[in-house]
């Protein structure tokens, strides 16, 4: 029986998958020993040492409801993609005198010669410094994106071009497609002349960042955990990084967000004086009371006498402050 087309394509992707694995390992370890590389190996791990879009073709088959039909829907690139994976999986044989074509960037171009009284050609610009893209940009680069092919590899050499100094690149365009909806709705709330043109992006409260604080806070509290300003300040970044928020859309943590926050959870500032926060006050009186008998029986003198409470296991606290909630 004949393998069905999708197989065969899943055979040509496994095939496909190891051989780029196996040069991209190789690549990376002559990098780690710290060894140099040619310009199309550099080229290669930066704009193709992955199988996204063979992977995304496939997919789409996949979810057609007839192969032949998914087929025709491809687009130029997908259509090839499909030949080169029907190809690495033995299924069509490599016609002779049709390798595949060169880039121009992998062509071996000769120099002219040069006369003597042949003025020099102006030095080609040079770019260093890493710059962050701006929304407008972000959305001229996804729209690119829809607009030709829906091609990430071919949208970040479009406009690493056109970009030097972004240094764009597939990851980047992928995180962005990702993350579509969300500048898409930055783009129509921002201001023409000043945020779609802003180097960084507007930040905002991050609401999963702030559903997680809560219910944290939430459970601290009854759980008679101190808090202060820098705990829930450390505590807001080790959410962040869970939810994977950019370093560059992160809240700046001020004392006003940290009043906004304590407002919002009912937090205030008490000192906290042994444990009579978590016991009755009856029975703190009562406790008090037998200490100072001990004290006084044993002939304590004030040096040797101390409050240590557990200030050892909060040592991101400050001492004798804590947040309660505010008692209606």
């Amino acid at each position: 029986m004949a393998p069905k087309p999708l197989d065969i394509l899943k055979k040509g992707l496994d095939k496909f998958s190891n051989k780029v694995k196996a040069r991209k390992e190789a690549l990376t370890l002559r990098l780690s020993r710290k060894e140099s590389i040619s310009s199309a190996d550099e080229r290669w791990l930066d704009h193709e040492a992955n199988t996204i879009d063979e992977e995304r073709v496939l997919h789409e088959l996949e979810a057609a409801s007839d192969y032949e039909r998914g087929l025709e829907r491809l687009d130029v690139n997908g259509k090839a993609i499909v030949k080169k994976l029907r190809e690495w999986a033995g299924d069509l044989k490599k016609v002779a005198g049709n390798k595949r074509k060169r880039s121009d960037h992998e062509k071996k171009i000769k120099e002219p010669r040069k006369t003597p009284n042949q003025p020099k050609a102006p030095a080609p610009p040079v770019f260093t410094k890493k710059e962050n893209a701006t929304l407008a940009q972000r959305i001229e680069i996804i729209d690119w994106y829809h607009k030709n092919g829906k091609n990430q590899t071919e949208t970040a050499k479009h406009f690493d071009a056109i970009y030097p100094n972004l240094r764009i690149r597939q990851p980047l365009v992928s995180d962005w497609i990702k993350r579509e909806a969300a500048w898409r709705e930055k783009w129509a709330e921002a201001d023409k002349n000043a945020d779609r043109h802003a180097k960084r992006a507007r930040q905002t409260e991050h609401p999963e960042v702030s559903e997680m604080m809560d219910l944290w806070v939430s459970k601290a509290m009854n759980d008679g955990i101190l808090l202060t300003g820098e705990v829930l300040r450390q505590k807001w970044n080790t959410f962040a990084n869970l939810v994977g928020i950019p370093e560059d859309e992160r809240l700046k943590l001020s004392d006003g967000w940290l009043t906004r926050f304590k407002d919002r959870n009912g937090l205030k500032e008490m000192k906290r004086h042994g444990e009579a926060a978590s016991s009755g006050a009856a029975t703190v009186e009562n406790e008090r009371k037998r200490v100072q008998g001990l004290i006084e029986g044993h002939g304590y003198e004030l040096r040797d006498i101390f409050n240590m409470d557990e200030t050892g296991l909060f040592y991101g606290t400050q001492n004798g402050a804590r947040q309660r909630p505010v008692r209606s």
